[in-house]
């Protein structure tokens, strides 16, 4: 059921909203995208600038974001800070963060994230879903953990103020990352194993430290990742909010954010998501019929959906303070601790 509930769309304009994990593609961050972006009431965004390119790659990425945001930005400020997402709240834009989900343009030089940093880069992927010199994605059935070189990069992570996602990552590295990171991690885009047994979901262990050791979790809209049936069946708001609740209960209101892992619609092809289907079978994404219709939960499928998980949650019984924490606070705080 989608829809903004009693006084849901007060409270959704007045909160700091960021979510920590929009997937867009340069391709489509145009006019379209920036009204999207509007409607959605967003203050702050982890954007995935690269995926699992190299470091040259990255750069390209890189460079190409940048010149979008000098010709053409739209509501999107480039932020370095938290003070940034202040001033974006005050002045009606969009903090716009760099963001990796691999740490593949580091490759093995370490000395490479201080250049990223340098960049603009404040949130990144440890892994992508296959093994890099840092440790096993989840989609390595060796699941062999972090490398000596892993424990390097987070200690520098740590060092420039880097945030690390473990959202990718394989059990043992997520654990282990965990376990060496000298400050909070964060997990901005995944499911639960509770709901659905793949690995790239998490599990109540994984969670659990995350949250004893200062992190935060975000739940992706994505049906296949919800839901024992989302590949056939879909899922909806209600579905996603199932999940946070078992979340909640799990980890505490203080550790739930937003990180939806959406991007505009028109990246969501047939052919782009066999093609996803075939490099990282793990995903439960899309099921065989490549039916696109049922990849996000209904009312999730649009990055102007935003507000829906607001109102959704006052109709679960939440207050407003503790929709405010996951819309934004929680994830305000450890970004504190992190960026320190």
């Amino acid at each position: 059921m989608t829809g903004r509930y009693d006084g849901a769309q007060e409270l959704h304009s007045s909160a700091v909203v960021f979510n920590a994990l929009d997937c867009t593609p340069l391709a489509y961050a145009d006019d379209v995208y920036h009204g999207k972006l509007r409607d959605s009431g967003v203050t702050a965004i982890n954007h995935a600038v690269s995926y699992s390119q190299d470091r040259d790659g990255a750069l390209a990425a890189l460079a190409g974001w940048s010149a979008k945001l000098r010709t053409d930005p739209g509501p999107l400020v480039q932020a370095a800070g938290l003070a940034d997402v202040a001033a974006a709240k005050r002045d009606g834009k969009i903090a716009w963060f760099v963001g990796f989900e691999d740490s593949k343009p580091i490759g093995e030089d370490v000395g490479n994230l201080e250049l990223f940093h340098r960049l603009g880069l404040r949130f990144l992927g440890l892994t992508y879903q296959n093994r890099n010199f840092a440790g096993d994605g989840s989609g390595e059935t060796a699941n062999a953990g972090l490398s000596r070189f892993g424990r390097r990069l987070v200690r520098e992570a740590n060092e420039l103020g880097v945030a690390l996602d473990l959202s990718h990552t394989g059990e043992r590295s997520t654990l282990e990352t965990i376990e060496a990171s000298a400050k909070p991690v964060l997990v901005t885009h995944a499911g639960l194993r509770h709901f659905v047994d793949s690995p790239r979901n998490k599990s109540d262990a994984e969670a659990k430290l995350l949250a004893e050791r200062g992190g935060a979790f975000g739940l992706a809209a994505k049906s296949g990742f919800l839901s024992p049936t989302g590949l056939t069946d879909g899922s909806d708001l209600d579905t996603f909010v199932d999940n946070i609740d078992y979340l909640v209960e799990l980890i505490g209101i203080d550790h739930v954010i937003v990180g939806t892992d959406n991007g505009d619609e028109r990246k969501y092809t047939r052919e782009g998501m066999a093609r996803v289907r075939r490099l990282y079978p793990e995903i439960p994404i899309i099921g065989d019929d490549l039916n696109l219709e049922i990849v996000h939960p209904r009312g999730l499928g649009d990055p102007k959906d935003l507000p829906n998980i607001t109102g959704a949650l006052l109709r679960r019984g939440y207050t407003p303070e503790d929709v405010r924490k996951i819309l934004g606070e929680n994830l305000l705080r450890v970004l504190a601790e992190i960026w320190s």
